[in-house]
């Protein structure tokens, strides 16, 4: 169980292992590579980390926010929990009634009222009492992570190829993705249409949108992304390839599925944020594509694929596209 001091970094001459602090005795392992005990070690009822911290992360990832801010510290360098009854609850049920299952954990949160709470302002009362919204009065306003922002993409312009498991996609190389250990191939720009997950992740070839969106470096172990608001990610959405190939995608399958016009702006804000667009916002798109055909040269706009790629494109660009509310 515990790893034993190489004599002079020989490792046919094996020491005595090093005991543990405060002085308990290290756990017998028995025979074997001591993964077994390990896992009972962990798992055992008398231990409240482990599922302390697999809630927290969960949480983490579902709220934007862990209910121990420090998501890779729990420590005493690590912060104090801004709801210790909500984190002891949730992992004593999660250790002895859901039976340390992750998807039922995640089905018990996203069920919740929290969790569907909108992204109002926070009311006079709760600023005074919560200025910090520990308590969740309100959901915080979070952005889309580069993978999930991708798959909505793929997922509105209808391409998402929703098949599970398989071989990981070779990555998309760019000219400018350049250097020692460059594959010889190029993956598909979209991916095969698969779900980012299943893209290959190459060390020191990593996608641009990916990395414009805070996608963790592959060198390290990080369990809280950075979340940065950055010019280059304005710029991704309005130039990377990928995603102005998905917009013409998009228009063609509304100027195939819907005759009128007005029918296609609806499709496409039910598509993409799923809801009907306002008589304003209904106005401005008809506006835009008339400006857009102006710009081009195209006189009859009504069926211009281009024309329709524009306007798919600026709603990739919308906040509430990009923002969880």
């Amino acid at each position: 169980m515990s790893a034993a001091i190489i004599a002079s970094g020989e490792n046919r001459r094996r020491g005595r292992s090093p005991g543990r602090l405060g002085g308990a005795s290290t756990i017998d392992a028995g025979p074997g590579s001591g993964r077994l005990a390990l896992a009972e070690a962990l798992l055992d009822p008398t231990n409240p980390l482990p599922a302390r911290v697999i809630v927290n992360r969960v949480w983490h990832h579902l709220m934007g926010r862990g209910i121990v801010e420090s998501t890779d510290d729990f420590g005493l360098l690590g912060s104090a929990p801004t709801n210790e009854a909500l984190l002891d609850h949730l992992a004593w049920r999660f250790s002895h009634e859901m039976g340390w299952s992750i998807k039922t954990l995640i089905r018990e949160i996203v069920a919740s009222r929290t969790y569907r709470t909108a992204s109002p302002p926070l009311s006079p009362e709760a600023l005074e009492v919560d200025p910090l919204n520990h308590l969740w009065s309100v959901r915080e306003p979070r952005r889309l992570d580069g993978e999930s922002l991708r798959d909505a993409i793929l997922t509105v312009s209808g391409d998402l190829d929703p098949q599970m498991y398989g071989p990981s996609v070779a990555v998309h190389l760019t000219p400018f993705m350049t250097g020692r250990g460059r594959p010889g191939a190029s993956g598909p720009l979209d991916g095969d249409r698969r779900r980012s997950i299943y893209l290959e992740v190459r060390r020191n070839f990593l996608s641009p949108m990916m990395l414009a969106f805070d996608s963790p470096n592959p060198h390290q172990t990080l369990g809280k992304r950075n979340e940065s608001n950055v010019p280059a990610q304005s710029l991704i959405l309005l130039n990377d390839p990928f995603v102005v190939e998905q917009a013409g995608r998009m228009a063609s399958r509304l100027i195939e599925d819907a005759p009128e016009v007005e029918a296609r702006i609806a499709a496409l804000y039910l598509r993409a944020l799923a809801r009907a667009p306002s008589e304003t916002e209904t106005r401005y798109a008809l506006a835009f594509l008339q400006q857009q055909a102006a710009e081009i040269g195209v006189a009859e706009w009504r069926d211009d694929p281009a024309v329709w790629a524009d306007l798919c494109h600026a709603v990739f660009n919308l906040k509430e596209f990009m923002f969880i509310e």
